[in-house]
């Protein structure tokens, strides 16, 4: 078992439009636990049923705290059973393409992007949300693998078809070490379990029951649970899963079954206090760039600031670049500036940039109109902020904000 470190100074949150301010907690875990919730999910429903979920955990496996961490995978109600309909009207079942097409990793053709572009208006939600969900998801999974740390994600209903897309994203990229990326699948509408894990679904859960009748090829109903009123369409992850006398306890064993026989993957980039990570599309190199208080600028041609270190640079397409503070130690205090240079391609492209500062996750997105080269340097398009009070002996507290906030 690795060797954990954590400083735990949590006291509370508090969040104002795009800033988000914590007492933060920096552990450096082991195994990444998530829930990727199903359709028509708020997002507090949703962390609900990861609490739920948690405490179920940690009670029957008896977990250490400070190994194993618990996120959500959320997903937007954005019509993806939608926009997968029109696929395989299209497609069939080659539903490999499908998820390359969502996550970005291929280019799809213009019936895929104008069919995307008119369900996601009829939800009245931004028109990238679509993959932008799936392309927060995977940056987080990759993440967390390049670190060495072993990821599972228990989902639910619509949260399959992400954790199956996020499986084969992250499969396309031979760095990634598969065996330590694991999903156990509640209620799903798809007809695979992305790495061969197990599932559960009810044989009266109308709700899968009627997609089945749209799609032949979804998984068959394969557990009963003594009748439950409180859930007439039998589908809700707490009321009829968590809750159910048999699925409750088939479910939490085989998530720490399955998160117990992962394997480790060996670690390729650092973690830290503050950790922040570029990925993009195909164009050949987009920079990270990282300004620290003392004004140490570090990038591709400076890896090494006063707190921090550039220790993944990529420039053939993709991504990911990774800047990490190395640990509370070495982290100072005051604002670190996170930005991007488009340095070389062909033609637009938008960098993904996800920022991890003690207990606080944020994912931002930027339209880059044309490469700029080493002239762009000087002048990165800023992207967010980061600032830092405290110390090491009484903790540290973390504010995270989009530019311009």
């Amino acid at each position: 078992m690795r060797k954990i470190l954590c400083y735990a100074l949590a006291l509370f949150l508090l969040i104002v439009v795009d800033n988000n301010f914590a007492e933060a907690s920096y552990c450096n875990y082991g195994n990444a636990v998530f829930f990727g919730n199903g359709m028509f999910n708020e997002q507090s429903s949703a962390d609900s049923s990861l609490r739920r979920l948690k405490r179920m955990m940690i009670t029957a496996g008896e977990l250490p705290d400070e190994e194993w961490t618990f996120e959500l995978s959320y997903n937007h109600n954005e019509g993806i059973y939608s926009l997968f309909e029109v696929y395989r009207q299209s497609m069939g079942d080659q539903a490999a393409s499908f998820w390359r097409w969502l996550g970005g990793q291929e280019l799809a053709p213009e019936w895929f992007q104008t069919a995307t572009n008119e369900i996601a208006a009829t939800y009245d939600v931004a028109e990238a949300i679509i993959d932008a969900d799936l392309n927060r998801h995977v940056q987080r999974y990759q993440s967390l693998l390049l670190e060495g740390n072993r990821v599972l994600v228990v989902a639910h209903s619509q949260g399959n078809l992400y954790a199956n897309a996020a499986y084969t994203n992250l499969a396309l990229d031979s760095r990634m070490q598969m065996g330590a990326f694991g999903v156990v699948s509640v209620a799903t509408p798809a007809s695979r379990v992305a790495g061969g894990g197990p599932y559960f679904t009810l044989v009266n859960d109308i709700v899968i029951a009627a997609v089945d009748s749209l799609f032949p090829g979804t998984l068959d109903p394969n557990v009963a649970n003594i009748p439950n009123f409180d859930d007439w369409t039998n589908h809700g992850f707490i009321k009829s899963y968590l809750n159910g006398n048999q699925t409750g306890p088939m479910i939490i064993n085989s998530a720490l079954s399955q998160a117990n026989s992962l394997s480790w993957p060996t670690p390729q980039i650092g973690s830290g206090p503050i950790s922040v990570t570029l990925t993009w599309g195909a164009e050949r190199d987009v920079d990270l760039h990282v300004n620290e208080p003392d004004g140490s600028h570090v990038y591709y041609g400076n890896m090494w600031g006063s707190s921090g270190y550039l220790d993944y640079d990529d420039v053939t397409s993709y991504g990911p670049e990774h800047y990490y503070v190395v640990d509370c130690e070495n982290l100072a205090t005051g604002r670190y500036g996170v930005g991007v240079n488009y340095y070389s391609g062909n033609g637009p492209e938008t960098a993904h940039v996800q920022v991890q500062a003690g207990d606080i996750i944020r994912d931002y997105s930027i339209n880059l109109s044309a490469p700029e080269g080493s002239a762009g340097n000087s002048n990165a398009e800023p992207v967010a902020s980061i600032e830092v009070i405290g110390d090491a002996e009484n903790g540290y507290e973390f504010t995270v904000a989009g530019a311009g906030r």
